[in-house]
């Protein structure tokens, strides 16, 4: 082996979840699927949702590489300058330290997959979460203004500083 040494992630375990459990996360809905604690550190999965016209604002992971997967409807993000459109069956891969953000430019509700390497933000998401009932839709703009936020995301800029994120 060279002088430089490699570092292997492995997943401790075999881990199958039949149906997540589901959170409001901020402005959307959605489930940790899998864990840094899961998959040895090397990443973790969530599918989330979004309700036509919701964003995540502006940010930086300086931790952890973002990847997208659309599964339903659409999903705007801006990394660096660059606008893209996902539809169902599109990916993109956000880079770490590089500025980006989302949102459903869709008409509907749409669903998607997001992985982050390595693992670590589910703890941020998590950390803002809200437990969901089963029939739980993703909050629309009207329900995110009238209803008061959870301590946790009136917090989330202190907590994203935290994590290794930087919003703006």
């Amino acid at each position: 082996m060279s002088k430089v040494q490699a570092i292997v992630h492995r997943a401790p375990s075999i881990k199958y979840q039949p149906r997540s459990k589901r959170y409001y996360f901020d402005v959307g809905i959605g489930s940790v699927c899998l864990s840094g604690k899961d998959t040895g550190g090397a990443y973790c999965l969530i599918e989330a949702s979004l309700a036509a016209g919701i964003g995540v604002p502006r940010h930086t992971h300086t931790r952890e590489d973002e990847a997208y997967y659309v599964i339903s409807g659409e999903l705007e993000v801006i990394v660096g300058d660059e606008v893209f459109v996902l539809k169902a069956g599109d990916s993109l891969m956000a880079p770490r330290d590089i500025p980006h953000q989302l949102r459903n430019s869709g008409i509907t509700t749409n669903h998607y997959l997001l992985g982050f390497s390595p693992s670590g933000f589910e703890g941020f998401v998590m950390a803002t979460a809200l437990p969901a009932p089963d029939n739980a839709v993703a909050p629309t703009e009207r329900q995110l203004q009238v209803e008061e936020p959870s301590l946790a995301v009136q917090n989330v800029h202190k907590l994203a500083t935290e994590y290794g994120i930087l919003f703006g």
